[in-house]
Order: C-alpha cells, then structure tokens, then sequence
C-alpha cells in the first residue's frame, strides 16, 4: 500500500492511497460473501454461493463496489497510523471527523485508488476557563417542585390507567372520541386537512381551537358540520387568521374511568407499598429531573461561553461535516412524522442548499463547542479509561441483534472514537462543575 499527503489551506488535508491488485483481491471474496447474504440464490446457503455466481447474478461492478467500501474501511486507520509513526500528521494536527472519500480506480484486475479529504485538528487558544466556569455557575438557580407539580404527575399516571368504556351517549368533555372529518378552506381541502377514525380526547385541546367543543353532544353516527376561525398565530401560516369549514361524523364515544388514587392504586403502579410512598416517589423524581436540567443548561452556558471567546480557526470541512448531519437529522424528523423530505422542502419553500446556508453559523457553532471540549480535555489530561470505553462500546454495540448489523452499521474505528469522545465530554464537564 502507497500513500501521500498534502497539506490544505484552513487545517485540512488531502491523503491518496494506492492498493496494489495483490492486496485488493481479498476484499473481493469477502463482498462476494457480504452481497450473497443480503440476496436469495436457488441451490446455495446465504452467505456460502461462489464468486462466479454471485458475479454472474449481480455483476463484477457491484461486487467490486462494495469490496472498495470494504478496502477504505480497513486501510484509512492503517493509513493515518502509519502517517502518525512517521511525524507525518503528529497528535497536535491529527484528522478528526469523517473524511470525505471519493474512490479514483476501481476496475477488474486493478489497483484500487482512493483520496480522502479530511480536517486536521486546529490549534485552539483558549480563554480564562476557570474564571468562566464559576462565573456561570454562581447563576445555578435551586430548584423547588411545587405540590402541583406533583399532582399533574399523579393525574397522568390516573389517565394513562383509565378504563374505555364504550357508551352510546352524547359526547361530553372528558370522552375519548373517534372521529371522520375533513376539512375546506373557500370549498377546497387543505393540505393533509382529512381524517378517519381520529381519536382525541375532549378538552385536551390538541386540535384547532374549538374543535373539541363542537364535538360536544354529539352521539356515535352523527353528522356535524360548522366553521371555526384559526387563530393569527397558527402553525400552518397560509392558514392563520382564516374561517376553515369543517364537516365531521362521530365513530366512537367512550367514556374514561379513572381509577382512585388510594393504595391499591399504588401498589398496581410498582413497588409502592401505599399512596403515601408513591407520592414521595414522584416528587423525588421531579426533582431529579429539574435538577438534571439546571445541571445541563449550565453546562451548556459554560461551554458556549468559553467556546465563544476561544480562538478557533475552524476548518470548513467539519462545518459542512455538521451540517449533513443537522440536514439528516431533520429528514428522520419528517419521516417521523409521516411526512416526504421532498413534500417538506416544498412545503417550507427551500430548497436543501438554502438550509444549509442558514444552518451554517449554528453547525460552526456546534464544531466550535466540540473543539474547545476536546481543547480543555486535552490541556487537563482528561481521558475516559479503557475499561470505561469497552463497557461504553458493548452497550452501543448490544442495540444491534447481530454482529453483521454492526459491522453494516458502523466501522469499528468510528465506534471507538465517538465513544472516546462521548466519554472524554462527559468528563471534562465533570471538570468545569468542579473548579474552585
């Protein structure tokens, strides 16, 4: 294997490896294995068919693909260890994040060649950490759950072990109803503006204001129709400040029975010997949680405020690293919600380069906050332990069912960093709580 690095404006780099066939070759067999397992052919186990029929059933090029993600896979770490041995890229500039790879050659009987792009570690001055760390801690604000708090937690567990039982009744606030409607502005219907068998909870008020009251009265097969103004605040903003016509029909009436909150409430719930116990339960709870979430928000302040005044010549490539990122963890938003990522831009009348573009200052931002941590960590000394990374690593590795999920998933080397990284953050914040 033959490599060479060139240095880039901005702390990135350029390496172009070269593979020579004799040592490409065993990558080969090893994706004509990977594509038989994820495709049937008659006569032959998955995972066990020849690489003459797995050629002939997907072509060379296909085979050839996948044992070129294989090879840069396997040969990258090789390459930045060696280039690290040889004071090439040593530790105050090594690459982080992940590199562009783009593959030069691939073709039957042939080398492989690949160039990496990638960002090189920046140099980081940093400001007075300790004088900002107590200066933002000093606002830590103590916090108190109030006996209402505790309450509206009760209720919702009374809630979410309610009976349904189904009544031919007119509807009444409090009733879980199932509804058909559709809805028009000025005879036409809107965007996603219909529903079948829609269960809501009257007076919950999770639709369009006044929605659930008209439901009121109402008994199962009853047809309504009525016009409800939106309010100028709206969500959906073509249709803020409008009259919307509403057709609905009633499928379902059930009415909600909830169960006493005595002691044998609490003994259903769990470990709960009376009500008493599980009400000191869910205040101590509550104020776990409000405690955890003072504890972050001053994290956070901390973090940007010293990110903020350090000086960081941020390299471009882990900017639009943190974008993608940012454009994808929308998209699985969308789709969430049931939504297209194309129906969504079309939507919000964008396009994915003008996302990016707004996005831009935030993603620096974030890249800017992850530099300046690894900074600190790196000035304090601070470094999770072997121990505590393998027990970090077998818990991500133990959400996927089997090794080959894992491996399809996410490169070993990846998972060591990110691990490293998750780790070394906690930490250094650990730290900044700490300083006198």
């Amino acid at each position: 294997m033959n490599f060479t690095l060139t240095r880039l404006p901005k702390s990135e780099a350029e390496i172009t490896v070269t593979l020579p066939f004799a040592e490409f070759e065993p990558y080969l067999a090893r994706a004509a294995a990977l594509v038989s397992e994820e495709i049937t052919i008659e006569g032959f186990r998955k995972g066990k068919a020849p690489y003459e029929i797995v050629k002939n059933r997907v072509g060379e090029h296909a085979i050839y693909e996948r044992a070129g993600e294989l090879a840069v896979r396997k040969t990258y770490p090789n390459v930045l260890r060696e280039l690290a041995a040889g004071n090439q890229l040593p530790a105050s500039t090594h690459p982080i994040g992940r590199p562009q790879i783009e593959i030069t050659k691939l073709a039957p009987g042939n080398e492989l060649m690949y160039r990496a792009k990638t960002a090189l570690l920046p140099a980081v001055t940093l400001p007075d950490v300790p004088e900002i760390a107590r200066r933002i801690r000093a606002g830590r604000q103590a916090q108190t759950v109030e006996e209402k708090e505790v309450q509206a937690a009760l209720h919702w567990l009374q809630e979410s072990r309610a009976r349904l039982i189904t009544v031919e009744r007119p509807a009444q606030t409090g009733d879980r109803v199932e509804v058909d409607f559709e809805i028009r502005h000025e005879g036409v219907k809107i965007a996603e503006g219909d529903s079948r068998n829609h269960p809501l909870i009257i007076g919950q008020n999770k639709f369009i204001p006044g929605f659930e009251e008209a439901l009121i009265g109402m008994k199962t097969g009853d047809r309504k129709e009525f016009t409800l103004p939106t309010p100028e605040n709206w969500h959906e903003k073509s249709f803020a400040g409008k009259t919307l016509a509403i057709s609905a029909q009633m499928r379902l009436v059930q009415e909600r029975r909830m169960p006493e909150l005595n002691d044998e409430f609490a003994k259903g719930i769990g470990n709960f010997p009376s009500r008493s116990t599980l009400d000191a339960s869910t205040r101590e709870d509550l104020q776990t949680e409000k405690n955890e979430k003072e504890t972050q928000r001053i994290r956070s302040l901390m973090i940007a405020q010293i990110a903020k005044d350090a000086l960081i010549e941020v390299p471009d490539l882990l900017i639009e690293a943190e974008v993608d990122k940012m454009t994808e963890e929308l998209r699985r938003g969308i789709a969430d919600l049931g939504m297209k990522w194309e129906d969504y831009l079309v939507h919000i009348k964008k396009s994915p380069e003008e996302l990016g573009r707004e996005w831009r200052p935030e993603a620096e931002r974030r890249v800017s906050v992850a530099l300046t941590l690894r900074e600190i960590a790196a000035g304090e000394h601070i470094e999770p332990s072997e121990e505590e990374v393998r027990e970090r690593e077998n818990r991500i590795l133990g959400q996927f069912r089997t090794a080959h999920q894992a491996e399809k998933a996410i490169a070993p080397a990846e998972l060591r960093e990110y691990t490293k990284g998750v780790l070394r953050n906690e930490k250094v914040f650990e730290y900044l709580e700490n300083i006198k």
